[in-house]
């Protein structure tokens, strides 16, 4: 298949992306009106808290109820694993499908089922793409302490990048640089989140990390672009962002027409680069709802300026093209297909080590408390960090047993937490 051919039926598939889907029927609103009224909705996030895939959605569960006929409430919940794998697998298995629960997993977690991977228990074709709030520029990253300076240190220093797990774009992205490329990285994969990977970083147990989307970095560590924490050796995208002017780009390295047939396929899913989806089997009129309620939200004013303040660029894609995208992927020719599978799968050519999860004690005062105490933020001896108090952290205060809604601002107090964020002990006193 000739350059011209491949790069027709991904431009067929990617057509129209800037398009918004159009509102569900007066009868499906009414329909969906009696069937949302009072309803409790699920946004279920395939990582950990604080990342940037976790802040895009939470933003849109604040606000997209109010578009959905009926005005349900909706609850965020973080269900981590296999780089969000874990979650699609449920999503399309085992949870409710009566279009109350909506997920976001990872862009790449499609193309999982498409090149063949067998953990992938799904096809996200049959999955309802509910639309995507941005399109990504993806980025390698690496710690200003580390000898990772130029691109030229991706082929000579054995870098070692942090990962989330089979499936996630922080593995697969650095098999594909490996594959296509020629890097000699090595990963850690298994971290809960990029929050943990961030952490790594920072006390060198890892040089750095790719697929790394530049809103990301600009959301939750822009304060580390602006004090030169970090250096951005190559952007992983099909064209460059304008950001990132001076830095390479990865399309300038391989040159090969199999492999930028592979590339281009796989860095397709960059257009959809924060998707949420519902379950194959949500009623259809429920569906053009969300569809339409989630187009509505990406111009609702009080969303953009939430979005903006939290430093999340919008770029939205609707339901429907993503779903057009997804279908044009599955129809590609099945030796690309092959080809695209071989360079997010094949370990030949990277070692991979298991991420150990360290367990750190931090003593500070509390900061901020939020959710009846599930996150706390603490400051103190020239450091700071936000953690997750879950149902099995033990509290106590003055020596006693307490729970979480008893932490308050100003209380001095020892953390004990596994990662960036999990917090196992919160002592107080």
């Amino acid at each position: 298949m000739d350059r011209k051919s491949l790069q027709s039926g991904i431009g067929a598939a990617v057509i129209g992306v800037f398009t918004m889907a159009a509102a569900g029927s007066p009868a499906t609103a009414q329909s969906a009106k009696e069937f949302y009224a009072n309803k409790r909705m699920s946004m279920y996030i395939g990582y950990s808290a604080g990342g940037g895939y976790d802040r895009y959605a939470r933003v849109l569960a604040r606000h997209m109820g109010k578009h959905i006929p009926g005005k349900p409430g909706f609850t965020s919940k973080n269900y981590t694993g296999a780089g969000s794998m874990r979650l699609a697998n449920s999503l399309y298995r085992t949870f409710k499908q009566d279009g109350t629960i909506i997920a976001t997993v990872g862009r790449t977690v499609p193309l999982e089922h498409l090149t063949g991977n067998p953990k992938a228990k799904f096809n996200a074709n049959e999955f309802h793409w509910i639309g995507s709030s941005n399109q990504e520029t993806s980025t390698c990253a690496f710690w200003h302490t580390s000898p990772i300076k130029t691109v030229d240190d991706l082929f000579s220093k054995n870098p070692i990048v942090g990962g989330t797990g089979v499936g996630s774009g922080t593995d697969t992205q650095a098999m594909m640089l490996n594959n296509l490329m020629g890097t000699r990285l090595r990963l850690i994969s298994g971290y809960p989140g990029g929050v943990d990977i961030n952490l790594a970083m920072e006390r060198g147990e890892v040089h750095g990390r790719c697929a790394w989307s530049w809103s990301s970095v600009l959301a939750t560590r822009k304060k580390w672009v602006d004090e030169k924490k970090v250096v951005f050796p190559i952007q992983i995208a099909l064209t460059p962002h304008k950001d990132l002017k001076d830095v390479p780009l990865v399309t300038s390295f391989i040159t090969n027409k199999k492999d930028r047939q592979a590339l281009e396929l796989i860095l397709s899913a960059l257009t959809m680069g924060r998707p949420f989806a519902v379950g194959p089997k949500v009623p259809a009129d429920r569906v053009a709802v969300l569809r339409a309620a989630f187009d509505a939200t990406m111009k609702d004013k009080a969303f953009r300026a939430e979005s903006k303040k939290g430093r999340l660029p919008l770029n939205p894609v609707s339901g429907k093209d993503v779903q057009k995208l997804l279908a044009g992927l599955y129809a590609l020719p099945k030796d690309v297909i092959d080809h695209a599978r071989d360079a997010i799968s094949k370990t030949n050519n990277i070692s991979i080590s298991k991420a150990v999860i360290k367990t750190y004690v931090h003593k500070g005062e509390i900061t901020r408390v939020r959710r009846g105490g599930r996150r706390v933020s603490w400051s103190g001896s020239g450091a700071e960090g936000k953690l997750r108090v879950g149902g099995k952290t033990k509290i106590t205060v003055d020596g006693k047993k307490a729970k979480r809604n008893v932490l308050k601002k100003g209380m001095n107090c020892t953390f004990t937490v596994k990662g960036a964020e999990s917090a196992l002990k919160i002592d107080c006193g």
